[in-house]
């Protein structure tokens, strides 16, 4: 946790202070706000309290997704965020399209985690495998079964590069962040 928080600080830190110069002061503000707001309770931290809230509920397909888009998904979104808008003069179409593009990853990222848990291997994920069934804790394999998690993981990562189509080779980073998510082991 103290590693989180102190990588979460850095990365203001590292905003607030652009030794390279590139930016002026408003975007550094605007920068900083969006990170804000990705990690407090309105993103991370609030999905991470809606997490621990949904312990031995049932929440139905929209919930949970609610639920993941504000975990790791809204840090995704600020990042992908962050690159767009430190590009000299991103245009608003190509702005939604990353965020889009993020927003898939990011649920994506949260399903495959989910999978993980049930399919994993202790030793490789660093967390006990079954860990969410054991605390009860809501999941995409719970609710659609393994098959269908994997299903909505894979329909993600496509509309997710699919965003990414006006992007060229330009854009073929993201499109290896997105192949990743979903073939992972840990």
């Amino acid at each position: 946790i103290l590693a989180g928080d102190a990588l979460q600080t850095l990365a203001f830190h590292i905003l607030a202070r652009d030794v390279s110069g590139n930016f002026p002061d408003s975007v550094k503000l605007s920068m900083v706000e969006q990170l804000a707001f990705a990690s407090g309770s309105r993103g991370m931290c609030g999905g991470q309290a809606i997490d621990l809230d949904a312990i031995g509920q049932e929440l139905d397909v929209v919930q949970l997704e609610n639920m993941h888009i504000h975990k790791t998904g809204a840090l995704i979104r600020a990042s992908v965020k962050l690159g767009a808008v430190a590009a000299d003069n991103p245009q608003q179409d190509k702005l939604k399209r990353l965020d889009h593009y993020a927003k898939c990853i990011g649920l994506a990222f949260q399903i495959h985690d989910d999978i993980l848990d049930v399919e994993g291997e202790t030793a490789i994920l660093g967390k006990t495998q079954g860990k969410d069934a054991a605390n009860d804790k809501p999941s995409y394999p719970a609710l659609l079964g393994l098959d269908g998690a994997r299903e909505k993981a894979e329909l993600l990562r496509q509309d997710a590069l699919d965003q990414l189509s006006v992007f060229g080779q330009n854009a073929d980073p993201l499109r290896g962040l997105a192949e990743y998510i979903v073939s992972r082991k840990h």
